[in-house]
C-alpha cells in the first residue's frame, strides 16, 4: 500500500496523472478509509479534466475531513463546470467559512450566484475578490469588467422578460447608446415610446441619442418634449444644456443650468461632468470669452470649471469648481424661509435627495416601492453602490420590477465605469489600462486604435495569454484570420487550459469550413469547461458537416438555448431530418426562421458579445 501510495505521488508530480490514478486505486482496494488517498485520486481525476470522477472521489474524502480547503474550493468549482450551481454553492461557502480571503471561492460563488438571478450577492462576491487582491490595477480593472458583464445580463434579461414593453426597449436602447450606436439607440428609444409615451426620462434619451448624432434640432424637440411632461426634469435640462453649449449658445446655456439649481443643488454637485459630448477646445475658449461678463452666480461657476477642463486648463477649473462648491455650502446653510412650508411636505417629491433617501432609510420596513424610490434617488446622487443595493432587493417579475430591473442595470454600468475610472487615474501606465482602452476603442468599432492599444499592452506584458486571446479574438471578428490564429496560437502556447482560446481556435476551423481541423479544439474546449455552450453550438455544427448527425443532436441541443442567429437550429433540423425525425425538423427550421428574422435577438446578441451569423451551408 505504501508502494502505491508513493507511485502515485510521484506519478502526479511528474504529470502522468492516468498511471497516478491506477496508483491511488490500488491503494484504496487495499483501504477504503485512507482519506489522503481518496484526495489524491480525486485531484489526478481533476488533472485528466474528469470533473464528475474528481467530485466522486474528493467528496467522499471531505465527508471524512470537512475542513480541507483545497479540495473544498475544487469541488465547488467542478460542480459549477459540470452546470450544477446549486450543488456547488455549499461547497464554495464552507471553503469561504475555512478562509475568507480566497479569490477562486469568490469569483466561483458569485457565478452560482448569477444562475440563481441574485445580482446583488454576485456583486458582492466581486467586490470580496477586488479587496483581496493585491495587484490593484488587475483589481479595478476585473471589477469593472465584472459590474459591466452584470449590466449586461440584466439587459438581456430585461429585452426578454419584458419583450415589445417600453422597458424592454430602453434596455436595448441604453446598451446600443453605450456602443455610439446611435441610429440604432433612436429606433428603440422610439419604440418605447411608441409603447409608453409618458414613461419619465424617455424622451431625454432619445434627445441624448440625438445629440450624439449631431442631429441638433430633433435633439431639442425631444427635451422640451420631456420638459413639457415634467418641468423639473434635471437631466431635460442638462440635456438642452450640453446643446446649447453645442451650439455656441453660452448665454442660453446659463439660464438652462440656472434652472436646474433652482429645482435640485444637489443634482448639479453630483454631474460635474459637462459638456458630456466633445466640445473642441476653441469652442470651449469662445463660449469662455462670452460667458466672462455675466454676473457671478453658482450656475456661472459650474459652467465654467466644466468649459475650462474641456479646454485644459485645469487649474482654472478647479478654481471654478471650488467657487461652485462654495456656493452650495453657502445655500444649505443659510436660513430657508420658506422652510416652514416645506415641513410637512414628502423631501421625495421635493427632489430634496438627502432628505429623502435619510426619510426612507429610517423606516424599518421598506415597500417594493420605496426600495425603487431609494435606489433611484442614490443614484440621482451618484452614489451607485447604495443605488444597487436598495434597486437588487426589489422582487417580483412585475412591471414595476421592470424599472427597478432597468435602473439596477444603469447602476451597474456606472459602477463598471467608476472602476475603470479608478484604474485609469491610478495606474495610467499599465498594461491593463492599455487592454481597457483597446476594449473600448473595439466597442465603438474604432478598429486602429483597438489594435494600437492592444499591442502597447503586449509590448509591456508580452507573455499574457489572456491579451493574445483577446487581441486574437478580435482579429477574428474582423475577418484577419491569419493574424488570429497567430495570437491565439500563442495564447494556447502560454496556456493550454484556456478554454475560449480554444473555442476560438476552433470557431475560425469551423467558419473556413475546415471542421476535422476545428474537432480536436472544441473537444478539449469542452473537457476543460463543459459548460461552455458556444463550443457545444460549433462542436455539434462540425459533427453535421462531417456527416456525424448522432453526436450532432446533444451538442446543439445543449446550445440552442443561447442560438440568436438561428444558426444553432439550422444545423438541428439539417441533424434530425438526416436521422429521419422529420417533426423535430420542421420545427427547428421554424424556430431558425424566426431568430433569423428577429432584430431583438440580434441586438441581444450584441449585448452578450456573441459572433455574427454564418450564411446556410
Amino acid at each position: 500500500m505504501e508502494q502505491s501510495f508513493r507511485a502515485g505521488q510521484a506519478a502526479l508530480k511528474q504529470g502522468e496523472f492516468v498511471r497516478a490514478a491506477e496508483e491511488f486505486k490500488k491503494v484504496l482496494a487495499l483501504d477504503p478509509t485512507l482519506v489522503e488517498a481518496e484526495v489524491n485520486l480525486g485531484l489526478a481525476y481533476q488533472s485528466l479534466f474528469e470533473y464528475d470522477l474528481a467530485v466522486r472521489h474528493l467528496s467522499k474524502a471531505l465527508r471524512e475531513r470537512p475542513n480541507l480547503l483545497g479540495p473544498t474550493v475544487i469541488v465547488g468549482m467542478d460542480y459549477l463546470k459540470l452546470g450544477s450551481p446549486e450543488k456547488a454553492m455549499p461547497f464554495l461557502q464552507r471553503a469561504l467559512k475555512l478562509d475568507p480571503s480566497n479569490r477562486e471561492a469568490h469569483q466561483a460563488l458569485a457565478s452560482c450566484y448569477l444562475g440563481q438571478e441574485n445580482f446583488r450577492s454576485a456583486a458582492e462576491e466581486f467586490r470580496q475578490v477586488a479587496v483581496f487582491d493585491s495587484d490593484k490595477s488587475e483589481a479595478w480593472f476585473r471589477l469593472g469588467h465584472e459590474y459591466l458583464d452584470l449590466a449586461a445580463r440584466l439587459a438581456y434579461r430585461g429585452a426578454h422578460l419584458y419583450r415589445e414593453s417600453a422597458w424592454g426597449h430602453r434596455f436595448l436602447g441604453d446598451l446600443l447608446f453605450q456602443r455610439n450606436r446611435w441610429e440604432d439607440a433612436v429606433q428603440e428609444y422610439r419604440k418605447a415610446l411608441s409603447a409608453d409615451p409618458r414613461q419619465p426620462g424617455l424622451h431625454t434619451s432619445l434627445g441624448q441619442a440625438y445629440l450624439h448624432a449631431q442631429k441638433l434640432e430633433d435633439a431639442e424637440t425631444e427635451f422640451h418634449l420631456e420638459l413639457k411632461l415634467d418641468s423639473q426634469n434635471e437631466l431635460a435640462w442638462l440635456g438642452l444644456a450640453n446643446l446649447q453649449l453645442a451650439k455656441g449658445e453660452a448665454t442660453a446655456t446659463l439660464e438652462s443650468l440656472a434652472k436646474i439649481w433652482e429645482i435640485s443643488p444637489e443634482f448639479l454637485v453630483a454631474h460635474r461632468a459637462l459638456p458630456s459630448i466633445e466640445l473642441p477646445q476653441d469652442s470651449a475658449s469662445a463660449s469662455i470669452s462670452r460667458v466672462q461678463s455675466e454676473a457671478e452666480n453658482p450656475a456661472k461657476h459650474f459652467l465654467l470649471a466644466g468649459l475650462y477642463a474641456a479646454a485644459n486648463e485645469n487649474a482654472l477649473s478647479d478654481r471654478q469648481w471650488k467657487s461652485f462648491q462654495a456656493d452650495f455650502s453657502a445655500r444649505r446653510q443659510a436660513p430657508n424661509p420658506s422652510a416652514g412650508a416645506h415641513a410637512n411636505q414628502d423631501p421625495c417629491k421635493d427632489l430634496r435627495y438627502s432628505r429623502c433617501t435619510d426619510s426612507l432609510q429610517m423606516r424599518k420596513h421598506l415597500t417594493d416601492s420605496e426600495r425603487l424610490l431609494l435606489g433611484k434617488t442614490h443614484f440621482a446622487l451618484q452614489q451607485f453602490e447604495l443605488a444597487a443595493d436598495a434597486l437588487a432587493q426589489v422582487q417580483g417579475v412585475t412591471n414595476e420590477n421592470a424599472e427597478a430591473s432597468y435602473w439596477l442595470e444603469r447602476t451597474y454600468q456606472a459602477l463598471g465605469a467608476e472602476a475603470y475610472a479608478r484604474l485609469e487615474e491610478s495606474f495610467p501606465d499599465s498594461w491593463r489600462t492599455h487592454q481597457l482602452r483597446a476594449e473600448g476603442h473595439a466597442l465603438r468599432r474604432d478598429l486602429d486604435n483597438a489594435f494600437k492599444e492592444f499591442q502597447v499592452a503586449l509590448q509591456l506584458q508580452p507573455n499574457v495569454p489572456e491579451l493574445h486571446e483577446a487581441l486574437g479574438e478580435l482579429y477574428l471578428d474582423n475577418h484577419s484570420d491569419e493574424d488570429a490564429q497567430s495570437e491565439l496560437e500563442r495564447a494556447v502556447a502560454l496556456d493550454p487550459s484556456r478554454a475560449h482560446a480554444l473555442y476560438l481556435l476552433g470557431r475560425l476551423y469551423v467558419q473556413n469550413r475546415e471542421n476535422e481541423k476545428a474537432l480536436p479544439y472544441l473537444q478539449r474546449a469542452l473537457r476543460l469547461q463543459p459548460d461552455l455552450t458556444e463550443a457545444s453550438g460549433l462542436l455539434g455544427t462540425a459533427y453535421v458537416r462531417l456527416g456525424e448527425f448522432a453526436k450532432a443532436i446533444p451538442r446543439l441541443e445543449k446550445a440552442a438555448s443561447l442560438d440568436h442567429y438561428g444558426n444553432v437550429h439550422y444545423q438541428l433540423s439539417l441533424a434530425y431530418r438526416k436521422l429521419g425525425q422529420a417533426e423535430l425538423a420542421e420545427k427547428a427550421l421554424v424556430r431558425s426562421q424566426d431568430l433569423r428574422r428577429s432584430s431583438l435577438e440580434h441586438d441581444q446578441a450584441l449585448i452578450m458579445g456573441s459572433p455574427h451569423a454564418e450564411p446556410d451551408p
